[in-house]
């Protein structure tokens, strides 16, 4: 190749890499200024959560795209590269999962609101419970019970404490259906497929179909905590990420059946 056409493609190469630089570097902005905010949330706050990102959207103008699932889901979702800004998770263990990964920094975390558990059962049906070691777990089940998946779902991993703290879960693990999310726990004892289930309070309180039998005494379970995590940090998700810690967005958790918690954890992570 002469002299001539090589100056020629270095050009063009040259022109290629330049409009490129400019293209990133728009986009680049352009994710800040107007691209949507991606938030992942664990399955039992959609109602605040939603409530809370629509108030975003209309004073922002902008849009919040939701992915609702089990705590353990969305964070290998994110692990697996995910395009997630802010994480909602039910417990601890997955927020220390990402940060363990070195995708979620510990400065960026924040505990959000607290919840209880409660059985349920369908509303036209009794259940009868006590919990004691020596109760006769097997008696207050005629076919199957659900909890969440304790693998990947926060709430079953909480009700398995429960179960274990008073020797029941080896007793019933047959009669346990595992479900992939809290939701689905009430989904099943909606359609009567399992006599009682254990979820949070403000899930059971979502539902007209199912009533709360039993609150479950919080000293038989760790202490259940949910926590906001913020992992993509620009102008509009760090807006958001502070929107949630609001006094006025805590009181819609408070709305929906949570307890107020408004503890920094940068201190004690």
């Amino acid at each position: 190749m002469n002299t001539k056409y090589k100056h020629k493609y270095f050009l063009i190469i040259l022109i290629l890499l330049v409009v490129f630089a400019f293209a990133c570097k728009f986009t680049s902005k352009k994710k800040d200024d107007s691209f949507p905010t991606r938030l992942f949330a664990a399955a039992g706050t959609m109602l605040p959560a939603n409530e809370i990102s629509d108030s975003f959207e209309i004073r922002n103008k902008c849009i919040i795209e939701r992915n609702y699932a089990a705590s353990g889901a969305l964070a290998r979702q994110i692990k697996a590269g995910a395009d997630a800004d802010i994480f909602i998770s039910a417990n601890k263990q997955w927020i220390d999962y990402l940060v363990s990964n070195h995708i979620l920094l510990e400065e960026n975390i924040y505990e959000l609101a607290k919840n209880r558990l409660v059985v349920i059962c369908p509303k036209n049906q009794n259940i009868n419970l006590e919990f004691d070691v020596n109760f006769d777990i097997k008696s207050a089940i005629q076919d199957k019970i659900s909890i969440g998946d304790p693998k990947y779902v926060p709430v079953g991993k909480y009700s398995k404490q429960v179960l274990d703290t008073l020797n029941w879960y080896d007793k019933i693990r047959d009669q346990i259906i595992l479900a992939k999310d809290v939701t689905s726990v009430m989904h099943y004892v909606e359609l009567g497929e399992c006599d009682w289930g254990i979820v949070y309070y403000s899930e059971a309180i979502k539902s007209n179909k199912v009533k709360i039998a039993y609150e479950i005494p919080e000293v038989l379970h760790a202490p259940i905590v949910f926590y906001i995590g913020l992992i993509n940090e620009n102008k509009q998700s760090k807006a958001f990420y502070e929107y949630f810690k609001k006094d006025s967005m805590q009181e819609i958790f408070v709305k929906y059946g949570f307890v107020k918690n408004q503890t920094d954890l940068n201190v004690n992570l």
